[in-house]
Formats: C-alpha cells, sequence, structure tokens
C-alpha cells in the first residue's frame, strides 16, 4: 500500500496528467462493450487529472 501511495507522492504533475490522457484514451475505445468498466475509468481520469492540476499549482506558487 505504501509503494501505491508514494507512486502518486512522487512523479510530477505532468506525468499524472499524460496518465490520465492515457487513461481516458482507453475508456473511450471499451466504452461500447463495457460501459461500467469505461465509466470507471473516466472516473478515475477526472480525479488523476484533477489532482494532477492542484499539484502542479501547489508548486506552482509556494
Amino acid at each position: 500500500m505504501n509503494k501505491f501511495l508514494s507512486f502518486f507522492k512522487t512523479p510530477s504533475s505532468l506525468i499524472l496528467v499524460l496518465i490520465s490522457f492515457g487513461i481516458g484514451v482507453l475508456a473511450k475505445l471499451i466504452e461500447k462493450k463495457f460501459p461500467d468498466v469505461a465509466m470507471g475509468l473516466q472516473l478515475i481520469t477526472f480525479i488523476l487529472f484533477v489532482y494532477g492540476i492542484v499539484k502542479y499549482f501547489n508548486s506552482r506558487f509556494k
């Protein structure tokens, strides 16, 4: 669990945003066959994107 949490603390905000875009594209590709899984992936995408943007602005204005 510590490795999982440290993954979100160490990367830059740009990497988090890029990962969220990748997951978003994957969600759009599987949306027709698996709508529930795609909705979950879109939620994860949104959370990662917002976290990356907040992390960027926190590091920018310190």
